[in-house]
């Protein structure tokens, strides 16, 4: 509907661009359209092509790129993070569409994810995936560098939340599964409490120890990625899949969501 008379390129996907925007409301498919028109005529081209909608789209979902000074240093720690983020996005299965190190927004750098189809139900391993994957930049840093920077900030408060979430509302943890531990539930007992909270750090511990153990084992990999952006700044889809050749995921947990176990009989 929103690129009715507008002209495109043989190489434009809707169908693709469908599948990255799941979860958009109207106005923001409007948005996309319109910008990938306008980029598609600052380029002075008389069809839209789909470079126009893959930077109309990132525009929209991360916001306006931004040029800021950053020193040599700050670079390589950049290059390092988001490298860490892509490379374990890649081994959990969520794969990264761009990581750049250019500011987009109040970031310095991102990973660029894209959903393929629109959900409402995530599973434990997804969750647990994910903050593996959020906790990846920082994992990085302390490997490479020995020490940890401010830069996770955003990553951090995320993976507190899920972790939270998981255990106050979604009966996730070890020890209690069958209820809620609701921080607005006053009949907890104190002993409950404690061990409400022992639960969420042993997921965000868990999650922050396995992202280290990722990134060892593949620790040439993301030499191989940071060197990448700081070189590029910006790594496509394409010269990401190149640089992840040979490493396989670990974990595909999304491919078993609403597939019905089938346990061996007698």
């Amino acid at each position: 509907m929103h690129t009715r008379g507008k002209p495109l390129g043989a190489d434009v996907d809707l169908g693709g661009i469908a599948r990255q925007t799941a979860g958009l409301t109207g106005a923001d498919l409007a948005n996309i359209c319109n910008e990938a028109a306008i980029g598609a005529g600052r380029a002075k081209r008389s069809e839209i092509a789909m470079e126009d909608f893959d930077t109309a789209l990132e525009r929209v979902v991360a916001g306006l790129q931004q040029r800021r000074v950053v020193t040599d240093k700050e670079k390589r720690i950049l290059a390092y993070h988001e490298g860490g983020h892509a490379l374990v996005s890649h081994l959990v299965g969520n794969e990264p569409q761009k990581a750049t190190i250019v500011a987009r927004g109040m970031a310095l750098g991102y990973v660029l994810h894209l959903p393929e189809e629109e959900r409402y139900l995530e599973t434990k391993e997804e969750l647990l995936d994910w903050m593996v994957m959020a906790l990846a930049g920082r994992a990085a840093e302390e490997l490479v560098f020995g020490r940890v920077t401010n830069g996770a900030a955003d990553d951090l408060e995320k993976v507190t939340q899920i972790a939270r979430s998981m255990i106050f509302e979604w009966g996730m943890g070890e020890s209690v599964t069958s209820r809620t531990l609701r921080a607005d539930n006053y009949s907890l007992s104190e002993e409950t409490k404690r061990l409400r909270d022992s639960e969420q750090s042993r997921l965000t511990d868990h999650a922050f120890d396995e992202s280290l153990r990722l990134l060892r084992m593949h620790r040439v990999v993301l030499d191989r990625i940071a060197a990448a952006l700081l070189d590029r700044e910006t790594l496509s889809r394409g010269e990401l899949v190149e640089l992840f050749a040979g490493v396989e995921p670990e974990s595909r947990s999304s491919d078993a969501v609403g597939v019905i176990q089938v346990l061996g009989g007698d």
